[in-house]
């Protein structure tokens, strides 16, 4: 666990909390047991607890899996005291490290972020949190564009089926984990002003018009997708249509073919059968049938 303080403030960061280690701040701060066992628990709601001596907070943040291109959310337990400022995750957080690299390399980000007390520092992390949804908001944007210019510039239609249902479930996922965050940013407003002064309502305010930004563009990419999978679904019935059809002017123009071979490859005595340029004859016969089937097929467009 590494910490780091500043002012009287102590910011404790744990990217891999244990029992024991729960178990010994619990002991030092006098955290309730139930806070604790939500801490161990890994899928916790997203929630905000009021106590006389501090608060708990339970949040989540999407996070995009560069490997599989899913994504997932990254659950952050908080405890908020006077003097103290705890956060436990499982696993490395990105904006955590930054922001932690830049209060231990800056006296004036120290000030700015932590000599206001522990409500305004809470601001201005869940502010750094949410503002790092932007850039993934914006990945979904640039991948639907990319998907659109594959469907309608290329001259060989590709299959994008695949990708169209991982941006959806993307969308869908960050729209779950954004929905509570909104309840949960509006609950800091109401709590204990003895850690969210009334001041800060006005910041935590900017985070939830932010995070209301992030859900109305998710609503537009939600129809985008929705859309673009319509246009492929009937681009790939329209292929399907145009194989059939194909399919079906053979069956066509083989049927009196087949007929015909048929016919004469019958063990039976048939009129002409004998003549020298009986098989000269079939054969043009055939030609001309399929010759006239085709012709016919052409004029009424089928093919």
């Amino acid at each position: 666990m590494r910490n780091l303080t500043y002012k009287g403030i102590t910011w404790l960061d744990d990217p891999d909390p244990q029992e024991k280690d729960l178990l010994e701040l619990q002991k030092k701060f006098d955290f309730h047991e139930l806070d604790i066992e939500d801490c161990l628990s890994e899928h916790e709601r997203p929630k905000v607890e009021e106590y006389d001596e501090y608060l708990f907070l339970v949040f989540h943040i999407p996070y995009l899996n560069k490997r599989t291109g899913r994504m997932v959310k990254e659950e952050v337990n908080i405890f908020l005291g006077q003097d103290f400022f705890v956060t436990l995750h499982r696993g490395k957080i990105a904006v955590l490290d930054t922001l932690w690299k830049q209060l231990q390399e800056s006296e004036d980000k120290r000030s700015e972020y932590m000599e206001h007390g522990t409500g305004f520092f809470l601001y201005e992390l869940m502010n750094h949190f949410f503002d790092g949804v932007f850039p993934l908001v914006d990945t979904i944007t640039k991948e639907i564009r990319k998907m659109e210019d594959e469907l309608f510039e290329q001259e060989e239609q590709v299959d994008i089926l695949r990708d169209i249902m991982t941006l959806k479930r993307n969308i869908i996922t960050m729209r779950a984990i954004l929905l509570p965050q909104r309840t949960l940013i509006g609950a800091l407003e109401h709590k204990n002003r003895k850690f969210v002064s009334k001041e800060l309502s006005l910041y935590f305010d900017d985070i939830l018009d932010a995070i209301e930004r992030q859900w109305s563009l998710l609503d537009t990419a939600k129809e985008m997708i929705d859309s673009l999978q319509d246009t492929h679904e009937s681009w790939l019935t329209h292929k399907t249509n145009a194989i059939v059809r194909i399919l079906t002017v053979f069956s066509v123009t083989m049927l009196p073919l087949t007929f015909l071979t048929g016919l004469f490859g019958m063990n039976v005595l048939l009129p002409y059968q004998q003549h020298p340029l009986a098989f000269a004859g079939l054969i043009l016969g055939m030609v001309l049938i399929l010759s006239g089937l085709l012709g016919y097929f052409a004029k009424k467009g089928w093919l």
